[in-house]
């Protein structure tokens, strides 16, 4: 440890930070890892304060080798929770520093909740694949405990795909940038009832949606009925991580219905037309991922059409008074 040097998180470090989640992805068999152009794009985050916030460590010779960074909504919808990602190089595992780095996390997060109004339920939340079994040890360890689980799910499209036509009087449609508002809005009130949904503002939506380097709009469909937005599928291609890992995917990004058009298949419809799509676009799979307790049944939608899930995840959370 004493031979670190530890400091706050700078623009300037994102390349080395890029390099180090890569080589983390490697390790850790993930497939996703965010650009650099997205990580620059999004350095500058309403949830979290870099120079507060953020902390790498460096090895003598200058190589970052450790990344934390903690996330809490200003003016959250429920109850304060802050969520904690750090990272160390696997070459630098196995000698204290994953402890460390948890323990900086934990005591940032802690301050930013202590900032919250006295009297509501506080927490911290961590995400890790099941197969992190290090990991899950070290924050079991620490007090935390399983909160919730969430599955990468993925389907064949040279499979047969079904058809599913909508219901009469609704229409599908491409985005165009003229819908960039009217789509946020949806967004926000098809998510509201979902777990753990916190609503974005619209800087936000531009921010991590339609400037992200993955937003493909070709591909993303919304249905209509007359003007209003009753359903979409927010679609992207990581095609950084496609080239890295010899793939080629396309990926189902948000997939909302809006309360008064649920139960009308219009998911289904759109994750048909999505997919055919993508096979039309030379893409061999498409990938989605979901919360496994998802109360709108999607896990067995997804099912249904042929999805299968090739990893899963688990959010873990450690209550404070």
């Amino acid at each position: 440890m004493t031979s670190l040097t530890w400091r706050p998180l700078q623009y300037d470090d994102l390349p080395a930070v890029h390099a180090l989640m890569l080589a983390v992805a490697a390790a850790d068999d993930d497939a996703r890892v965010d650009t650099l152009a997205d990580m620059q794009e999004q350095f500058d985050d309403p949830w979290s304060d870099p120079a507060v916030d953020g902390r790498v460590g460096l090895a003598p010779d200058g190589a970052l080798v450790a990344f934390a960074r903690c996330f809490a909504n200003p003016d959250p919808a429920s109850e304060p929770r802050v969520f904690l990602e750090g990272e160390v190089h696997p070459a630098w595992r196995g000698r204290g520093l994953e402890a460390a780095v948890q323990e900086w996390l934990e005591a940032r997060g802690a301050e930013k909740l202590q900032a919250r109004p006295a009297g509501q339920p506080r927490s911290l939340r961590v995400g890790a694949a099941v197969t992190q079994a290090e990991r899950l040890e070290l924050l079991e360890g620490r007090g935390y405990r399983p909160l919730r689980y969430f599955y990468r799910m993925r389907r064949e499209l040279r499979e047969p795909i079904p058809e599913a036509a909508l219901p009469a009087g609704l229409t599908l449609r491409r985005y165009t940038p003229d819908l960039e508002q009217p789509l946020f809005a949806a967004h926000n009130e098809a998510f509201a009832d979902h777990w753990g949904f916190e609503p974005i503002l619209f800087t936000e939506w531009q921010q991590f949606f339609i400037r992200a380097e993955s937003f493909r709009p070709e591909f993303t469909l919304l249905v209509f009925d007359g003007d209003q937005i009753a359903a979409y599928s927010f679609n992207r291609v990581h095609a950084a991580d496609n080239a890295r890992l010899g793939v080629n995917y396309a990926h189902i990004g948000s997939l909302g219905t809006r309360r008064p058009w649920r139960k009308r298949g219009l998911a289904s419809c759109l994750l048909d037309e999505s997919m055919r799509l993508f096979r039309a676009a030379g893409y061999t799979h498409a990938t989605l991922g979901v919360d496994a307790a998802n109360p709108t049944g999607a896990v067995a939608l997804y099912e249904r059409l042929g999805f299968q899930a090739v990893r899963r995840y688990v959010q873990m959370e450690k209550p404070l008074a």
